[in-house]
């Protein structure tokens, strides 16, 4: 069985996190690029957690608005 996109996300979240803080006790020089991927997954779960949140609490579908381009 597959597991859910968002458990996985968290899992990787918490990994690289995790990772994260090693670097910088380390001052290892894949720091930048680890802080880059860890605000990456911070903006996926959060706006994954957004649209739940939405699906759980609106009456209707989000519709954003028209822009003209």
């Amino acid at each position: 069985m597959d597991m859910a996109f968002i458990t996985q996300a968290r899992d990787i979240q918490r990994n690289l996190h995790s990772l994260l803080h090693r670097a910088k006790e380390d001052e290892s020089q894949f720091l930048y690029g680890l802080q880059q991927a860890a605000w990456n997954i911070d903006r996926v779960i959060n706006t994954y957690e957004e649209v739940l949140q939405r699906d759980a609490n609106e009456d209707e579908s989000y519709r954003p608005s028209l822009k003209e381009v």
